[in-house]
């Protein structure tokens, strides 16, 4: 778990879920139908259910954010809620292709199951799945809001290839944040709007994005801070893929010449016990993780400060939850 230590939260996940814990199943359960449809069309109707991991932090944010907009039937934002997850399990194929990983949430990863390829396919089958599930609200806003996010993920991606390897900005990754991450977060959260009458997603659009950015900064440290059972996938992964990211960037500013070395040398290499033990420490005497853990409190911060335009409800009280939850989670 991350330091944070000022910060005391009492709330788990399943309290802060438990007004929409009903619905959030359902989208669990429509997930994990879809997934088998794209296992089917390479393995055929022998294709084992997959299990259906993660936080459903997306789906769960969308059916709150629904209920504090004024919406008053649940239900009705299910098919919502599964589509946008399935854009986010489809953001996660393409990147594991991007990156080489061949793990995801514990289990092997579409490109290590399959190849690049099909795994690129079976991406865009999820947002293709996506959208057709959209369609069943007639509403081209939904539709628009979606298509923005993706088109914001994957400029995101674009504009940090065009940046080159030798950028090291935290400003660029603050931008890559914003695209890749919180771009979805935003979009989850502002389009129930579309379909309330009266309802405004402006405080929504801006919670969803300062607190993807948040959650953004926090699974950039927790990847130099935890272990690879507890993140489902290669712990130090961004240090070995060469990844600019907020935390690292600060631990390079404090390095001499040799110590910038040791660290490039890094980059696709298996890391020692000894490596380890250095980025651990490095984190601390930098300061590294203190100023990312300040940077993502200022987010967190800046998402709770959006919903003040937001009528009070348990439903927003429970995403103001949230906002602190994605300080303190440990994985």
């Amino acid at each position: 778990m991350l330091h944070f230590s000022a910060m005391q939260t009492t709330l788990s996940l399943n309290d802060l879920y438990r007004p929409v814990q009903q619905e959030l199943e359902e989208v669990r359960a429509g997930v994990g139908d879809l997934w088998q449809d794209a296992l089917r069309l390479v393995h055929g109707n022998d294709a084992p259910r997959p299990p259906v991991g993660g936080k459903m932090l997306r789906p769960a944010l969308c059916l709150l954010s629904a209920r504090a907009s004024g919406a008053k039937d649940t239900a009705h934002f299910v098919p919502l809620a599964t589509a946008m997850e399935l854009l986010h399990l489809a953001a996660l194929a393409h990147d594991d292709v991007i990156d080489g990983a061949d793990l995801r949430r514990g289990v092997r990863s579409l490109n290590a199951l399959w190849d690049n390829h099909t795994a690129v396919l079976g991406g865009d089958y999820l947002v293709a799945r996506a959208i057709n599930i959209m369609s069943c609200y007639d509403s081209c806003a939904v539709i628009t809001s979606a298509i923005d996010s993706v088109r914001q993920m994957a400029e995101g991606e674009l504009q940090n290839f065009g940046l080159g390897r030798d950028h090291y900005s935290i400003e660029a990754c603050i931008s890559l944040a914003r695209q890749k991450t919180a771009s979805l977060f935003a979009v989850t959260c502002s389009t129930p709007s579309c379909l309330i009458p009266g309802a405004t997603g402006e405080p929504f659009y801006a919670y969803g994005m300062a607190l993807g950015i948040a959650f953004q900064l926090v699974d950039d440290l927790l990847d130099l801070t935890q272990n690879t059972e507890t993140l489902g996938k290669p712990a130090l992964g961004d240090i070995v893929e060469g990844k600019k990211t907020v935390p690292i960037l600060y631990m390079r500013e404090t390095l001499d010449a040799d110590g910038i070395a040791r660290l490039e040398d890094m980059k696709g290499g298996e890391l020692t016990d000894a490596d380890r033990a250095w980025v651990a420490a490095l984190l601390e005497s930098s300061g590294a993780r203190e100023k990312t853990e300040a940077l993502a409190r200022e987010y967190a911060d800046e998402a709770r400060a959006a919903l003040h335009a937001v009528s009070p409800s348990t439903y927003r009280d429970c995403m103001i939850g949230l906002a602190e939850f994605v300080l303190v989670r440990g994985s």
